[in-house]
């Protein structure tokens, strides 16, 4: 059985209605507290970000600057993860 993680950080937001709005959707359909499920999607924010900032930095070195007009794509895939993996607890019903 998993561990269970300790949280020690607080982090206060203020979100719109919207935003809001879908973290519950997500967290109804997931259930899940909107906490665990704002907690998730979070995490995959800062993967997705991070994933950004590498492929920035294996642009070749005299590569010229990228115009400030650019976005990020995500693109999902999905793969099979045995249970004990990372990711593992992350999975609805986990």
């Amino acid at each position: 059985m998993a561990r269970a993680r300790t949280y020690s950080e607080v982090l206060n937001l203020r979100l719109d209605e919207p935003l809001a709005r879908e973290i519950k959707r997500i967290a109804e359909k997931r259930s899940a507290s909107e906490s665990d499920t704002a907690r998730l999607l979070m995490t995959w924010g800062v993967e997705a970000h991070r994933a950004m900032e590498a492929r920035e930095l294996q642009r070749p070195y005299d590569a010229p600057k990228p115009k400030d007009y650019y976005r990020m794509v995500i693109d999902v895939h999905w793969e099979e993860v045995e249970p004990g993996e990372p990711g593992w607890e992350a999975l609805p019903g986990r």
